[in-house]
């Protein structure tokens, strides 16, 4: 994690969102895979360490890292896992569905994968939670894709410990100083190719 020693200008979101996403869908496919796979050793070592047992997670898109082939891992070693539902409506909202092997996925509005037909659990009974994002800083501050849904999710848990909030990312998505607005949960710590850091000052 490299430390913010620059006071240049903070960029407009939108801006910031416009070019780490197109940095992360132009890694080359061989960079991609093996960045995929040091993230999926490293995440997998942290839940080693912190005896997770319950993990709600996220279905990669749009060139987020694929750590699925984790996921496979600990549904095999009984790990009580779960996946992001979005509502019907128009209010950005979600909840987290349980996700088993028998579980049959279909893609929402969004082209994303979800379960169809799966109880959902509070986001209080999770260990730990994985989350996908499009920039971060050295702060723990997430920029993501622009609609609030993790937001909304986890304000009422912004004060626990519990999930630990985990960024899932390629280090070349950190950026000197994201803008944060009230209501921005910050990131717990995060995951990339490089290993686990985790954030003090927020």
């Amino acid at each position: 994690m490299r430390q913010n020693t620059s006071q240049s200008p903070i960029k407009p979101k939108p801006v910031l969102r416009r070019e780490l996403r197109s940095a992360r869908t132009s890694l080359v496919c061989e960079t991609r895979s093996r960045h995929d796979k040091s993230i999926g050793r490293h995440l997998l070592q942290l839940i080693k360490s912190k005896a997770s047992g319950s993990i709600a997670c996220y279905w990669p898109f749009n060139g987020e890292p694929d750590i699925t082939p984790v996921y496979q891992q600990l549904l095999t070693h009984g790990h009580v896992l779960a996946l992001p539902v979005i509502s019907a409506n128009d209010k950005h909202e979600m909840q987290f569905h349980i996700w088993q092997k028998s579980t049959r996925l279909v893609k929402n509005r969004y082209g994303i994968f979800e379960p169809h037909n799966s109880s959902p659990l509070p986001l209080s009974s999770f260990d730990l939670l994985i989350i996908p994002l499009v920039g971060y800083d050295n702060c723990g501050n997430r920029l993501g894709m622009g609609a609030g849904y993790y937001d909304r999710c986890l304000e009422s848990t912004r004060d626990l410990p519990v999930p630990l909030r985990v960024g899932i990312a390629y280090s070349l998505q950190e950026i000197d100083r994201l803008e944060k607005n009230k209501w921005d949960i910050p990131l717990h710590g995060l995951v990339n190719e490089r290993g686990w850091f985790t954030f003090t000052s927020q």
